[in-house]
């Protein structure tokens, strides 16, 4: 633990969070891409929802792009164990995700959209970097497994 906890067990910052944690698992909630010469150019949009639980918590992100005569969706999410039960302050959780738990699936998604595009034979749309300190998100409302409602972060 990190001497900035305020009392044992209780995580007040992103290092200590990612020092008590282990990415297991990302998992795909939806990979699709389709021809559409109708559609145009839209911005990467990324929405972003957590779950949490004692042991463990999960950064999901649904990402959206158009162009070049397609439309494309990459769900998927990082999966975090922790080594022990952790409390979090609501601000280490949101920096976790927005500094390790975004960062961690962001590659995933990027893959998803560019194999699609391959699949369609569309020219592919290259997801630029995000880098530390672009993503900042507000948590408003708790999701759990299998929620519909993400949180809208747009990054173009």
């Amino acid at each position: 633990m990190s001497d900035k906890s305020s009392s044992p067990g209780v995580a007040t910052d992103a290092s200590t969070l990612l020092a008590l944690s282990e990415l297991t698992d990302i998992v795909f909630y939806e990979c699709s891409g389709r021809r559409d010469r109708d559609s145009g150019e839209a911005p990467l949009s990324i929405q972003i929802a957590l779950g949490r639980e004692k042991l463990g918590l999960e950064v999901r992100c649904r990402a959206t792009i158009a162009g070049a005569g397609g439309e494309y969706v990459a769900d998927a999410s990082a999966v975090f164990t922790f080594r022990e039960p952790v409390e979090a302050t609501e601000e280490a959780i949101t920096d976790f995700a927005a500094r390790v738990g975004v960062m961690a699936v962001y590659p995933y998604l990027r893959e998803s959209i560019t194999q699609s595009s391959a699949k369609l034979g569309l020219q592919r749309p290259v997801l630029r970097l995000l880098r530390p300190g672009e993503v900042s998100l507000t948590i408003t409302d708790q999701v759990g497994e299998g929620a519909s409602e993400l949180a809208q972060h747009g990054k173009g």
